[in-house]
């Protein structure tokens, strides 16, 4: 009995420690480059805005501030997680220049009333839309499926400043905000080079 208990624990034990090692291999594969604000605009992409009407991207995006790009769905437990930090940010660093645009990767037709009601139980007053697939795939290549929330932060100047996939309370709460913090100086940098 002794052996056969001992013989679980050990297969147990080597079960979690080829999970851990199989969990840190895939998060330290590279992600694909993330493009910056330039090559986004170039692409010209069309989003449809939450009662219907289609949009151009680019519209969205103000030359010259900070942005935050954050994908999400409604059925995503830790997007319901990351938006009320995304709340404050927008709060706080909007009257700034800062620009948060939420986008939504279900379908506007089927969905549109379930996101309305999301955003409205979550307060997201920032700018969401509808983001077609392209949008994802843009950043994230081939991907097979969505890994969300995904948020993308790009400086004043639209280079990329951080990519955050997923969200936990404590370590996805400080990256975010150090990311957004980051992007809100390269703004005062560029204001500061206007002026000289």
């Amino acid at each position: 009995m002794k052996t056969l208990l001992s013989l679980a624990f050990t297969f147990a034990l080597a079960g979690a420690f080829a999970i851990t090692l199989a969990g840190n291999a895939s998060a330290q594969q590279p992600q694909p480059a993330a493009p910056t604000l330039d090559q986004l605009k170039a692409r010209n992409f069309t989003v449809t805005t939450f009662d219907g009407k289609r949009i151009s991207l680019n519209k969205l995006l103000e030359e010259g501030k900070p942005v935050v790009l954050d994908f999400w769905a409604t059925w995503c437990g830790p997007c319901r997680q990351e938006i009320p930090h995304l709340n404050e940010i927008d709060k706080k660093h909007g009257k700034n220049g800062l620009i948060v645009i939420g986008l939504n990767l279900e379908n506007p037709l089927e969905d549109r009333q379930a996101a309305q009601n999301f955003v409205r139980e979550f307060g997201m007053k920032y700018q969401n839309v509808f983001a077609p697939g392209q949008i994802y795939q843009f950043f994230n290549g081939a991907a097979s499926s969505y890994r969300i929330p995904q948020t993308i932060v790009f400086g004043a100047d639209g280079k990329l400043i951080k990519r955050l996939v997923g969200f936990s309370p404590q370590a996805g709460r400080a990256a975010l905000t150090s990311a957004v913090e980051q992007a809100m100086r390269t703004r005062e940098i560029g204001a500061r080079q206007t002026a000289e």
